[in-house]
């Protein structure tokens, strides 16, 4: 079963096929998808919403869909993904444009991190992100997060890694 967390303006939930439309829109647009695999056509994010709802069955974790409290809107994922092959698991997030500078993937981040340290037990949480990706990367900061490591992943790019402290 998919846990559903709580945060002041936020549930995050297990996705479902009502998101849909977000992840389409978020995947359609090249500016937005970059460090996500896209731009993917809507079959392409159809895929890609499945997997984030199967890897909870493979994994025991996975992505929530993001909705907003105030008017239950889909706006993002947030949560963790261990492909098959790579060499760390990672929390990763994903927001709408329209849904950007509000403070939500931070908000949504913390109650991840939470959940990671408390209910799965994890001793460390990590991220990882390419050096171009300047957003991830300062979100990262703002979440306290460390370099703990320079590696290079199966896709032969080099990525820092960071730890990610219990707030």
């Amino acid at each position: 079963m998919i846990p559903t967390l709580t945060t002041e303006r936020l549930f995050m939930r297990a996705p479902s096929e009502q998101d849909f439309p977000a992840y389409e829109s978020f995947y359609a647009d090249p500016e937005m998808s970059r460090f996500y695999g896209g731009p993917l056509r809507p079959d392409g994010a159809w895929r890609r919403l499945a997997m984030d709802r199967g890897h909870w069955s493979l994994r025991g974790y996975g992505m929530w869909s993001i909705e907003r409290r105030s008017d239950g809107q889909t706006i993002g994922g947030c949560g963790f993904w261990w492909p098959a092959g790579w060499p760390r698991k990672e929390l990763t997030w994903w927001l709408l444009a329209s849904a950007q500078g509000a403070g939500f993937a931070t908000e949504a981040s913390r109650a991840a991190i939470a959940y990671a340290y408390d209910e799965l037990g994890w001793d460390l949480v990590e991220t990882h992100m390419t050096d171009e990706n300047q957003a991830a990367r300062s979100l990262v900061v703002r979440l306290g997060g460390t370099v703990i490591a320079r590696e290079r992943f199966p896709d032969g790019r080099e990525r820092d890694v960071f730890a990610l402290p219990r707030e």
